[in-house]
């Protein structure tokens, strides 16, 4: 059964090294370093960017490619922002052509190709290892099982493309939307979570009902998920 979950989906494109030399050789899609990345975007001092990390086997993002990313690039004239669009994991690269033609999508493609071990994206060297020790050592670390990735690597991606003065620490999957007006300063957003922790993270494009050029990229929002407290009379705070 765990085999199956592993070869099933979107996992036939294993992240494994031959996997990786695959993408690499594909002409469509541009390899970058996490630092290149940033170079490119802090290059850019005549418009408002728009990174998106995303995946193309990720149901959310495939959403955003349908609904969002063509209503918010229609509203702004391409000479005011530019869009970036990368895939975090190479395992999925491959698809990102088919995704963008399917959803109309013309921008640039790139994907984060980086050995440092702060960006190390999840590599497989024999998915077959993998799969037995899933299967007889059922819990185990999953390095101890064969794969390799580093910790907290969307949090130091975004806080490397982006260097803002306080380090964002919220972002936890795909997609993630890193706006930055031609200032370079990232607009971001407080999280308070239904626990009554917050997090700092980079404003999600699906919350904003502004263009991208119309946001105020000096002021941090609030988010809260946390229960409301509400009176008698119907009141809520």
């Amino acid at each position: 059964m765990l085999a199956a979950v592993l070869f099933s989906g979107c996992m036939v494109s294993k992240p494994t090294e031959k996997n990786y030399r695959k993408v690499l050789a594909m002409e469509n899609l541009t390899p970058v370093t996490v630092e290149q990345l940033h170079q490119l975007v802090a290059a850019d001092t005549a418009h408002y960017k728009v990174v998106v990390l995303t995946s193309s086997c990720c149901g959310p993002c495939e959403l955003a490619m349908r609904d969002v990313y063509p209503r918010k690039m229609a509203e702004c004239d391409s000479s005011q922002v530019r869009w970036y669009f990368v895939e975090v994991e190479y395992s999925t690269a491959q698809y990102m052509d088919e995704v963008f033609r399917r959803h109309g999508i013309t921008s640039p493609r790139y994907w984060i190709n980086d050995t440092l071990p702060q960006y190390r994206p999840l590599m497989v060297k024999n998915m077959w290892t993998v799969v037995w020790n899933l299967i007889w050592h059922y819990g185990a670390d999953i390095e101890e099982l064969g794969w390799e990735e580093a910790d907290n690597r969307l949090d130091n991606v975004v806080n490397a493309i982006a260097p803002q003065q306080q380090l964002i620490t919220g972002p936890n999957g795909t997609p993630t939307t890193v706006m930055l007006d031609p200032q370079g300063r990232m607009k971001c957003t407080y999280i308070i979570h239904d626990d009554g922790s917050t997090t700092f993270e980079p404003t999600d494009i699906r919350d904003i009902i502004v263009p991208v050029t119309d946001l105020d990229y000096t002021h941090v929002d609030t988010l809260s998920y946390a229960p409301k407290a509400c009176t008698p009379d119907g009141k809520c705070y």
